[in-house]
């Protein structure tokens, strides 16, 4: 079964950064769902294109499934009253998770920027639809979400075309608990060892040291020893 784009509209850190403004003060996903698209109007005038746009961000951060809510509700509760820096790994990791188009065009920009090679919208592409094969919908979606990148500040243009990453030290403690735990359901891996943790290319906009007794006191992970090596997986 091929792979579903979903992604198909460009998403600002404006537009992310309401949606958690608004689960500042409501539970109800209805009436957020409501309050978006009557934010989004502004900027937005087709109905459709509003629409749209308010689902993706539903998906990114109001949706659940069963394997992905213990992440989704811890990026909830840190979230709300962080630093912009930890509002941008939160609404990263949520997009990673939410959306496997944005997950593998992170993780061709990270091998890309890893090689010091030169970021282009062009190579993007053509990785893009060498893995996923060649159809309209992914076509669409490739520009719109270099785009949301651009927008949310992890890409820099250049020229047009081409493109610079912009990096971030991240010092909250939790805001690297939830790169690991994200980190370890995108691998869809029992387990994965510090280092694997340490530098991964979908991370690439952001530096960070991990902890080990940080994670211990965070309650998300489990921990064991192979072949003398620290593992760590998230709990059940």
């Amino acid at each position: 079964m091929s792979k579903q784009v979903g992604m198909s509209r460009n998403i600002t850190l404006e537009y992310l950064n309401k949606v958690i403004e608004l689960m500042n003060t409501e539970d109800d996903t209805s009436l957020i769902k409501e309050a978006l698209q009557d934010h989004i109007s502004f900027y937005i005038q087709d109905k459709t294109n509003i629409n749209k746009t308010v689902n993706i961000l539903t998906n990114i951060w109001l949706l659940d499934t069963d394997d992905n809510k213990s992440i989704k509700a811890y990026a909830r509760k840190i979230v709300t009253k962080s630093s912009e820096t930890t509002k941008l790994v939160a609404n990263w990791c949520m997009m990673l998770i939410s959306y496997s188009v944005f997950k593998d065009i992170a993780s061709t920009v990270g091998k890309l920027d890893d090689m010091q090679l030169e970021l282009t919208s062009k190579v993007i592409k053509e990785k893009m639809l060498d893995s996923w094969g060649e159809r309209t919908t992914l076509v669409h979606a490739i520009p719109k979400n270099i785009k949301t990148m651009k927008d949310i500040n992890v890409l820099e243009s250049v020229k047009t075309g081409i493109y610079k990453s912009k990096k971030y030290e991240v010092k909250d403690s939790e805001a690297v608990i939830l790169i690991v735990a994200t980190l370890i359901h995108l691998k869809k891996k029992l387990y994965l060892s510090i280092d694997e943790l340490t530098s991964d290319e979908v991370m690439f906009p952001f530096k960070y040291n991990i902890d080990l007794e940080m994670l211990q006191e965070s309650k998300l992970f489990s921990f064991d020893r192979f072949g003398g090596e620290m593992v760590i997986s998230l709990m059940g």
